[in-house]
């Protein structure tokens, strides 16, 4: 586990405040809060018992919480405030949870999951198992641009209640236990990997749910992109990712291929620059890793230190040496 952080040990007067900062560095940014009802229907009465885990997986995030009975809200304000579009995937582990977005409602209980989407607001309301225990979920962090064609507000994925019992929603949900069962015995190379099956069983799931029209050529273009990224993703632990290469995949020309992302204002090859400097970040943000900055800027493709470091801060606004200090001392920059 890369983090581990508790509200223990801290006056009632500050607890909700850094509870909130943790949700922040562990998710994206959220407002809990407790009413008088939370209270007077929660075994804690006073205080507010939690914590989190939180380690990388792939291109995203998972993240283990508990606390006590409480509503979390990533309203308006906290979607403008967002450095990063993702999607969440929340295994109810104990207790359930009422989630809420885009005018739908659903209910999670143990052992059930529903997804919820950064780029709009949603509400997640926490309860307690009733055994004076926390409630727990289990939440993976995913990039939304590898899912916008199945979490966009069209589709109607979005709180949707998922039994992991049967189906592709049983293997998404088996396969995220046992990646954070596993995770620490996982390399570099296998976490990209796992992070990209996770991203394509749950466009499986979702695949079934999503209401999307057919023969639209925007959702077409979309659907490439997708594959396109997806295959950048697993080729970067392992050198060079050629157009020629990822066209090939796709199943399109290279002309077709450099298209698709001009299209959205960018190219091919800024995306995969983008996604391995994104990648060193990642890295850069693992306190368990004892690597030199440029050992890792030679795992991800750069040339050396010096030409991670300009494409670094020209992306995020620091360099990878005051980001891995930052980390160190837990006052994590402002990312540009």
């Amino acid at each position: 586990m890369t983090s581990y952080w508790t509200t223990s040990g801290l006056g009632p007067a500050d607890q909700m405040s850094y509870w909130a900062d943790v949700l922040c560095q562990a998710f994206t940014p959220l407002a809990p809060w407790r009413s008088r009802d939370h209270v007077e229907h929660s075994s804690t009465r006073s205080g507010l018992p939690g914590w989190v885990r939180s380690a990388a997986i792939g291109g995203g995030n998972a993240a283990e919480i508990a606390s006590c009975t409480q509503r979390i809200d990533h309203g308006k304000r906290e979607v403008a405030r967002a450095d990063e579009d993702v999607v969440f995937v929340n295994l109810q582990l104990d207790g359930h949870c009422t989630t809420t977005q885009d005018g739908r409602q659903c209910t999670v209980s143990r052992g059930e999951f529903a997804i919820v989407d950064s780029t709009r607001p949603y509400r997640l309301e926490f309860v307690e198992p009733g055994n004076h225990e926390l409630w727990r979920v289990l939440s993976f962090r995913l990039p939304r641009p590898l899912l916008a064609d199945v979490v966009g507000p069209s589709a109607a994925t979005t709180a949707r209640r998922f039994s992991s019992s049967s189906g592709s929603a049983r293997l998404l949900g088996s396969l995220m236990v046992e990646t954070w069962r596993t995770d620490s015995s996982l390399q570099t190379a296998e976490r990209q990997m796992i992070g990209a099956a996770h991203v394509d069983l749950l466009r499986a799931v979702l695949g079934g749910t999503s209401e999307r029209g057919a023969g639209c050529s925007v959702q077409t273009d979309e659907v490439l992109r997708v594959s396109a990224i997806r295959y950048i993703d697993s080729r970067l632990p392992f050198g060079r990712v050629p157009a020629t290469d990822a066209a090939r995949h796709v199943g399109v020309s290279v002309r077709t291929l450099h298209a698709l992302f001009e299209r959205t204002g960018t190219t091919f090859g800024a995306v995969v620059r983008e996604h391995r400097v994104e990648a060193c970040r990642r890295e850069l943000a693992d306190s368990r890793d004892t690597r030199s900055i440029g050992t890792i800027a030679a795992a991800w493709g750069f040339s050396d230190s010096a030409h991670l470091a300009k494409t670094f801060r020209s992306r995020f606004g620091c360099s990878p040496v005051e980001y891995r200090a930052s980390v160190k001392t837990g006052e994590m920059p402002q990312l540009a």
